[in-house]
């Protein structure tokens, strides 16, 4: 006979493994392209994001050479979550929402879909405002971030 409790206590055990495997991998960079930074598996909170971006924007900055004029900047943070085709017709999506990459020989099939996660802009005073969904951050030029 079948031993419902064991099996039952194996599903909860691999679905809790399975929720905190989610929570904890690494986020990583796919690709930037014209200040947009192209993420795979960004954390999924708001302060998750935030805590990212605070910890990776300079490491991004000295590989990716992003922020050109610390003064006027815009930086994207984008979900990736895979290459796809751009779409042909009114029902599957607008070619507006995704971006295309012209290293693929002509082929349009090396597209993203933009799902913005994060905005970063820079201002002449030296702030930077950071949006994450309907929340704004002001980070000082001493670094210290605050909601705004």
């Amino acid at each position: 006979m079948f031993n419902y409790k064991r099996i039952g206590a194996i599903l909860v055990f691999l679905i809790i493994a399975y929720c905190i495997w989610i929570t904890l991998r690494p986020a990583k960079i796919i690709r930037v392209d014209n200040g947009a930074v192209f993420v795979e598996h960004l954390p999924m909170t708001k302060d998750g994001k935030l805590n990212w971006w605070l910890k990776n924007k300079d490491s991004i900055q000295n590989k990716y050479h992003i922020i050109n004029t610390p003064d006027n900047f815009t930086v994207i943070v984008m979900n990736f979550s895979g290459y796809e085709k751009l779409p042909k017709g009114t029902t599957n999506g607008s070619i507006d929402d995704y971006t295309c990459f012209d290293d693929t020989n002509g082929e349009h099939n090396k597209c993203v879909y933009n799902s913005i996660a994060l905005i970063v802009r820079g201002s002449i005073d030296g702030d930077a405002f950071i949006n994450i969904g309907d929340k704004t951050y002001i980070q000082n030029p001493n670094g210290r971030v605050i909601p705004k």
